[in-house]
């Protein structure tokens, strides 16, 4: 009888410590702050090139290339009234395109797009 309540004892113990140690990470992007310029051609159209070119590199709309980008996005892809409705941050965050950019460079985005998504 000793013997079960050892072992019934070191399972319970084995359990609990397996099941303590079970962590679950949560990732935050960094918000940008306020006072940093986002520039279309440094900062977003860099995002585009690297990751996007395979599928958008003019031949799948929107066209992603450098000469392109931002007249193929402004009129049907982008929504400065309410930016997390515009159809380019919808998509990056569905499908295959989910894993295409970085939660870093998703927010890049949005933000580029809240604060009026202008063409530098």
């Amino acid at each position: 009888m000793k013997k079960r309540n050892i072992s019934g004892l070191a399972i319970a113990l084995f359990a609990l410590l397996f099941f303590s140690a079970c962590e679950y990470d949560t990732i935050e992007t960094e918000k940008i702050p306020p006072e940093q310029t986002i520039s279309f051609s440094q900062d977003i159209q860099p995002i585009f090139t690297k990751n996007c070119l395979d599928c958008h590199g003019g031949t799948t709309e929107p066209d992603l290339r450098a000469e392109n980008a931002y007249s193929s996005l402004i009129d049907e892809y982008i929504n400065t009234e309410n930016p997390q409705e515009s159809k380019l941050y919808i998509i990056l965050q569905q499908g295959s395109h989910q894993s295409r950019t970085t939660a870093g460079e998703k927010e890049l985005i949005l933000t580029w797009i809240q604060r009026g998504a202008l063409n530098d």
